[in-house]
C-alpha cells in the first residue's frame, strides 16, 4: 500500500493542475491540428486505396502502407505542435502522438474492432504513434 505525505501530494497537485492549465489553454490548438492530421490520413489514405486498385499491392503491403501513414501524420501533427508550442517539444509531441493513436482506438472501438485479438497490433501502433509524435515535436 501506498503512504503519501502532505509535500508529495502538493506535488501531485500542482503537477496535475500545471498539466492541466496548459493542455486547456492550448486545446483548440490540439483541435486544429488533430483535424489537419486526420485530413492528411484521409488523402493518404485515398492514395493508396488508388494504388491498391491500379496496381494490386498484397496484404503485406497495404498493411505496411496504412502503417506508414500513422507515422507520417503523428509525425506532421508532432512537428506542428513542436513549432508553435517552443518548450517541452518531444514532451508535446509524444502527447500529440499518443492523442491521435486514441482518436485511432476510439473509431475502431466504434466500428467493432475485436481489441484482445489485435492487441499486438495495437501496442505497435501506439508506440509508433507515440515515438513519431515526438521526434516530430523535436525536429519541430
Amino acid at each position: 500500500m501506498f503512504s503519501y505525505n502532505k509535500s508529495s501530494l502538493n506535488l501531485l497537485t500542482t503537477l496535475y493542475f500545471f498539466i492541466r492549465r496548459a493542455f486547456m489553454r492550448n486545446l483548440s490548438f490540439f483541435v486544429r491540428i488533430s483535424m489537419i492530421t486526420i485530413a492528411l490520413s484521409i488523402i493518404l489514405l485515398l492514395v493508396l486505396a488508388g494504388l491498391m486498385y491500379s496496381v494490386h499491392l498484397s496484404q503485406n503491403q497495404i498493411s505496411f502502407g496504412v502503417f506508414f501513414i500513422y507515422i507520417i501524420s503523428c509525425f506532421f501533427g508532432g512537428f506542428l505542435t513542436g513549432k508553435k508550442l517552443k518548450v517541452r517539444r518531444f514532451l508535446w509531441g509524444l502527447c500529440f502522438g499518443i492523442g491521435y493513436f486514441l482518436i485511432l482506438f476510439l473509431f475502431s472501438i466504434v466500428l467493432g474492432s475485436n481489441i484482445a485479438e489485435n492487441l499486438p497490433h495495437i501496442l505497435s501502433v501506439l508506440l509508433a504513434c507515440a515515438v513519431s509524435g515526438m521526434v516530430g515535436g523535436i525536429i519541430g
